[in-house]
């Protein structure tokens, strides 16, 4: 899709991040990860990271979990949507997905990328809201009860 020339609302354009992570479960557990390397106090969250700009957003989870856990995920379901307003025109948008898989599998970080922190199966109701912040926290509550919906973040002032 190519804009049209002298385009009207550029006044409406601001920039955006947009990043991802996915809930994985084997059973009754979760996958989870303790970044080392999170803005966000405690880091303790779901494998993820950010959407390139050649991919799409379900194309972007994929990768991040095969690059942070070496696991192959097949059709992760959107599950909710985080929105932060991060400045004045500047967003970013959380795109949370959930998927099974059939054998609990040993991970670590595939070869040639970055250790962002460490991997581990916890059972669902092992996870304490304080080990979590906030935004994977009301995702997972959310998870826990089938809801799926977005979580609006306004600017702190």
């Amino acid at each position: 899709m190519r804009l049209k020339k002298g385009m009207k609302h550029l006044d409406r354009l601001y920039q955006c991040e947009l990043t991802n992570f996915c809930l994985i479960r084997y059973q009754h557990q979760l996958l989870m990860m303790a970044k080392n390397d999170s803005e966000f106090e405690p880091s303790l969250t779901f494998p993820g990271g950010h959407v390139e700009p050649d991919e799409s957003l379900t194309a972007s989870v994929v990768r991040e979990v095969k690059e942070e856990t070496s696991l192959d995920v097949n059709d992760p379901q959107l599950c909710s949507i985080v929105n932060f307003v991060t400045g004045p025109k500047t967003r970013e948008f959380i795109f949370a997905y959930a998927t099974t898989v059939s054998q609990k599998m040993t991970t670590q970080p595939q070869v040639g990328t970055k250790d962002e922190g460490r991997t581990f199966w916890i059972d669902i109701d092992q996870i304490k809201p304080s080990q979590l912040n906030t935004v994977v926290a009301d995702v997972l509550q959310d998870y826990r009860s089938g809801i799926v919906r977005e979580h609006d973040y306004p600017l702190e002032k």
